[in-house]
């Protein structure tokens, strides 16, 4: 169980770094060594599975007593089986599930599988499934139009690997410095004669 709440520390962290500054995100990714990542993989690896087996076992259990609970109450005065009662039980529990499945749910952009999956892509290496063609090319015509987003794939791939997150961060970079260009570009843009209203 230590490799699960390592993990959970893992993605809490990755969830703080995205809270972070973009400058800081690629500062992070940038000095991040291809061991440091695998052993990160490996890591979240096994504490993934640890934390399928606690999520099914806890969320049962859960449910189970709340189920237990209802059960007691209806049958707490006499032990008559009758159908409403069993509706009753039935609907109780489809309703417990519903509602643990919502919180679940709402859990997962933090912490639950989707947050799990987020955290394996992001330090994938490059895959055609992964990262698609038109990804690629983009972080590739990036590279070639700005020096800085060529300069950080190569302060990167001094290291290492290319990996998913330096795409997105160099897509990202490009597209930062695209807007400030067309932002630039719109200032300076004669409109031309204004038109006078006239009442």
């Amino acid at each position: 169980m230590i490799a699960l709440f390592k993990g959970l520390g893992l993605l809490l962290k990755d969830n703080e770094l995205h809270r972070e500054p973009f400058d800081a995100q690629v500062a992070h990714w940038r000095d991040k060594s291809d061991a440091q990542i695998d052993d990160e993989v490996a890591l979240l690896t096994v504490a993934k599975k640890q934390w399928v087996v606690a999520s099914i076992i806890g969320w049962q259990a859960i449910s189970l007593v709340l189920l237990g609970v209802i059960t007691h109450q209806l049958w707490q005065h006499d032990f008559h089986v009758t159908f409403s009662r069993i509706v009753i039980v039935f609907t109780s529990w489809i309703s417990i599930l519903f509602v643990m499945w919502y919180i679940a749910d709402l859990f997962d952009h933090s912490a639950g599988f989707e947050r799990w999956l987020r955290a394996f892509n992001s330090r994938a290496r490059l895959t055609p499934d992964a990262d698609t063609v038109e990804c690629v090319a983009d972080a590739l015509e990036m590279a070639r139009r700005y020096p800085e987003v060529l300069r950080y794939k190569q302060q990167v791939m001094a290291k290492r690997d290319l990996r998913h997150e330096d795409i997105v961060n160099m897509r990202e970079m490009g597209r930062l410095r695209q807007y400030s260009e067309l932002v630039r570009e719109l200032d300076h843009l004669d409109g031309g004669p204004r038109l006078v209203a006239t009442a």
